[in-house]
């Protein structure tokens, strides 16, 4: 009858519902393993939705600049210790953003939680020394560990701010750079590869266990696609137990989002809702794959009314297929690095989606050509050492422990592939202006900034020894011309003829001495030069001392170079001083600050992941290492009161996790530099050897720790009182 399958589903549900202790416990530990799977997948689902959710945050948080209002504001970025921290200054009257109440006045601050806990500091406090009147709710934070504040705008700045009509403008879009597409899917085929192949894993628990029923089910009459249904249907009660175990996890887990943040990427709970088609996938796909996987194994093995054939051999891992991912994602890379150049292929999202592509099929074969690897090297070596005999012996139909190993070499490999990526794509972003030296603080300004009163306030701060003014300005020709006084010249381009008036040329795009041009506006004339040969990074075309030129001596200050002491507190009070006039005065940073918050982000992300796909892995280890001890516990009890050592059989099952995660090494450590290789230009290929020491040693920490945890469990099956029933 069309419906018979069902049926036999539903008595396979109920056999391993009813099934006794040991049913139950086969059924805990699958559910437990495809709970924690599920659990992974919903919170990779709710990603979408929280980023989504934090978008529209920061757009309803980002004012809407108007032609003309009572309400002006004006975009700070302060930072401190190496952390960001982002405000908005108003002054006059309006509506008040997202989270609070009213507006602060001249002399008031409003600050997020995080920041308030941070300015328990007297450094961190002396930048901020307007009375804190609120704190901004939840709703106003892109993030709960946001570093945020709200303060009055001082009068004498109100030049620098612009009329504000409400809040809920564009904010800062959400969309990635290609450079950072290549990143962002390479990242997620290194993380959901490895969750597959431990879900599918998973599901295979206890499958000697469930061929003895499926023998004694055949026993009583039934057809071999009938036993093959029934399996499935053990495997469907296990699959939808775990979805249920996963979904409370998920839920159990996500209020402790609130306290916690990797690399500056964190959400609140209330954001990490799964996209609903996403969800509905995972509800119907892990049980569809489970029972699926379950009617391929099975038909796989040959079971009759006695039991699985012991004579049936395990099939021969086609490795066609396995290498057409590796040749493909390979050729793929190559190819687009052939045709272009590497700038021009991040610049294009075509390409730069091709690139991903790429690597996720070289990480999705890695994952394929491990089992295949296993066993070639389980057939072809024939050890005389019997615990190493054992192992491969035992290596030769053991699918499972290949498997979780595969996860394990994916993860390994991508994540050594994008810490080369990521180091390349750092260096790229960085500007052209250099990090100082910790005794030298270049201060940027804006047109607005009471540039004496600034000095001032710098020059009564302990430890300063020198300020510099430094301005610069476009000529009608195009080129830049930057002044600053002698001292600061010889110490930045390394001369020492330098005197009032002398020039040098930096850059390029320069003119002839004498050639007469506009600067400011206003007539000029390119005075002589001397030619330092090369570009000095972070200065203009030409290069003047003052002191001669009046009309050099007439532009505004852009940036003050301030010399002083080396120690760390020095900045501190610099910064504290230079605050109290103008907190928007802040040192030049080496790297542009959106895109250090994407690399960021992405770096969060994949180190937070690879983290807990490296536990997800150990867990399968040890659950795949334990079902198999106990499926075997009567062969292994017969070997140990046959006299063979305990510590032979010890060292078998070491051997047995202990080979094919150094074949899982062997594979994914060249994979991973050579797919990064594969990408970026020579000349930019790098590779951080302590970094790939620590990643691999992990890795291999982690095979250890599994085997170790299975010893207590082969300890109990060797013991002769498994032999009680033989």
């Amino acid at each position: 009858m069309p419906t018979r399958w069902v049926d036999d589903l539903v008595l396979g549900v109920r056999l391993s519902v009813g099934g006794g202790r040991t049913s139950w416990a086969r059924l805990a530990l699958t559910a437990v393993a495809i709970g924690l799977g599920v659990a992974v997948l919903l919170l990779a689902a709710s990603i979408g939705p929280a980023r989504e959710a934090k978008s529209l945050r920061v757009r309803d948080a980002t004012p809407e600049t108007a032609i003309s209002s009572d309400l002006l504001a004006r975009q700070v970025t302060v930072t401190w210790r190496g952390r960001v921290i982002t405000g908005t200054e108003f002054a006059g009257q309006g509506t008040p953003p997202p989270g609070v109440a009213r507006l602060p006045g001249p002399g008031e601050v409003l600050v997020s939680p995080e920041l308030l806990d941070l300015m328990g500091d007297d450094s961190l406090r002396a930048r901020f020394p307007e009375r804190v009147v609120g704190v901004i709710g939840d709703v106003g934070l892109p993030r709960p560990k946001s570093l945020l504040f709200y303060a009055g705008l001082p009068e004498s700045l109100r030049a620098d701010a612009r009329p504000v009509g409400g809040f809920g403008g564009a904010g800062v879009p959400a969309t990635l750079l290609p450079a950072y597409r290549v990143l962002t899917i390479a990242a997620i085929g290194a993380l959901l590869v490895p969750l597959g192949i431990f879900t599918l894993v998973a599901t295979r628990l206890g499958a000697s266990g469930r061929g003895r029923r499926l023998a004694a089910i055949r026993l009583v009459g039934a057809t071999r696609a009938q036993a093959r249904w029934i399996a499935g249907g053990g495997t469907l009660a296990g699959s939808v137990l775990g979805l249920l175990v996963g979904v409370a996890l998920f839920f159990a887990a996500r209020p402790l989002t609130r306290f916690i943040e990797v690399e500056g990427v964190g959400f609140f709970p209330t954001d990490l809702v799964p996209d609903p088609l996403v969800a509905t996938l995972i509800a119907v796909g892990v049980p569809v794959t489970a029972v699926a996987a379950s009617l391929a194994a099975s038909r796989r093995l040959e079971v009759g009314p006695l039991g699985l054939d012991p004579t049936a051999e395990v099939p021969a891992r086609r490795p066609w297929w396995r290498f057409a991912l590796l040749g493909v994602g390979a050729a793929l890379l190559v190819t687009i690095s052939w045709v272009g150049t590497y700038s021009e292929a991040l610049a294009d999202p075509v390409v730069a989606t091709g690139l991903a592509l790429g690597v996720a099929l070289v990480l999705a074969g890695t994952g394929a050509v491990l089992p295949w690897l296993v066993g070639v090297v389980a057939r072809r070596f024939d050890p005389d050492r019997i615990a190493v005999m054992l192992a491969l012996r035992g290596l030769r139909s053991d699918v499972g422990t290949p498997r979780v190993l595969a996860g394990v070499a994916v993860v390994l490999a991508g994540s050594l592939a994008l810490q080369v990526l990521l180091g390349v794509a750092a260096r790229i972003t960085e500007t052209t202006v250099p990090r100082d030296a910790p005794d030298r603080w270049v201060l940027g300004m804006s047109d607005h900034t009471p540039v004496r009163s600034l000095e001032e306030a710098v020059s009564l701060v302990g430890g300063v020894r020198r300020v510099s003014e430094v301005r610069s300005a476009r000529t009608g020709s195009g080129f830049e011309v930057v002044s600053s006084d002698c001292v600061e010249i010889a110490e930045r381009l390394g001369v020492s003829d330098c005197v009032p008036g002398a020039a040098y040329r930096t850059g390029v795009g320069l003119p002839d001495a004498g050639t007469r041009t506009t600067l400011d506006g206003k007539p000029w004339t390119v005075p002589p030069y001397r030619d330092l040969g090369g570009r000095v990074r972070g200065w203009g075309a030409l290069t003047v001392a003052t002191g001669t030129d009046p009309l050099l001596a007439s532009l505004p200050p852009v940036r003050l170079v301030v010399r002083g002491s080396p120690e760390p507190a020095f900045g501190d009070r610099l910064l504290a001083a230079t605050g109290r006039v103008d907190r928007a005065v802040e040192p030049d940073v080496a790297v542009e600050a959106g895109q250090v918050e994407l690399f960021t982000s992405l770096r969060g992300g994949v180190i937070g992941g690879s983290v807990l796909l490296t536990l997800l892995a150990m867990i399968g280890l040890v659950a795949a290492a334990v079902d198999q001890a106990w499926e075997q516990r009567r062969p292994v009890a017969v070997l140990a009161a046959n006299g063979v050592p305990r510590r032979v059989l010890v060292g078998a099952r070491w051997w047995q996790s202990t080979i094919p995660a150094a074949a899982a090494l062997a594979l994914a450590v060249p994979v991973g530099l050579v797919t990064a290789w594969l990408i970026v230009p020579a000349d930019r290929f790098h590779v951080d050897w302590a970094d790939l020491a620590t990643t691999v040693g992990a890795a291999a920490a982690v095979v250890l720790t599994a085997s170790l945890t299975t010893l207590p469990a082969l300890r109990t099956v060797t013991h002769p009182t498994t032999l009680r029933t033989e």
